[in-house]
């Protein structure tokens, strides 16, 4: 009985000291001291907060997927070319000769289905662009993913391979 009492005489003097703090917070006198040291928690931004579980290649590749979709809608005002199906590997540079004074070459499918190509047209899925013909090679300008994401330029050349027999 004696331990109730004591009890009950600590938790009653706990809810006068409380209500005391309440009394002087109402008449605005003094604030207590852990409520002068009182901080506010900073505005967390739940719609661009990272996943920690997720892998850092997936967001990168999907982020730069995207960005490969935006650029394929940009380009998207022209129109496909055949050898744009293709990949570029599956190609081979068969001949290359001068028609009017400029360079023109002829590129073999993996049927040996034969393309004329022309500086200015495109070959291969990653929109590589053909930029200069020489007597022996083919350059292109292709837009691939670079490993952050990114678009980036990327110089590929195709050239003729002398088979002896």
């Amino acid at each position: 009985m004696r331990l109730w009492s004591g009890l009950i005489v600590i938790c009653m003097t706990g809810a006068f000291t409380a209500s005391a703090e309440t009394a002087a917070m109402a008449e605005g006198d003094a604030i207590p001291d852990a409520m002068s040291r009182q901080v506010n928690a900073p505005e967390i931004d739940f719609t661009n907060l990272r996943d920690p579980f997720s892998s850092y290649l997936v967001r990168m590749a999907t982020r730069g997927q995207a960005a490969l979709m935006e650029t394929q809608m940009r380009l998207s005002d022209r129109k496909r070319e055949k050898l744009e199906e293709f990949d570029l590997a599956t190609l081979r540079l068969v001949a290359i000769f001068k028609m009017a004074g400029e360079h023109v070459a002829m590129v073999e499918d993996s049927t040996t289905k034969g393309y004329i190509v022309r500086r200015g047209n495109y070959i291969g899925q990653n929109n590589g662009k053909i930029e200069k013909i020489t007597d022996d090679t083919i350059f292109l300008v292709e837009q691939v993913l670079n490993p952050a994401g990114e678009i980036i330029d990327r110089q590929v050349s195709l050239t003729m391979k002398e088979v002896n027999e």
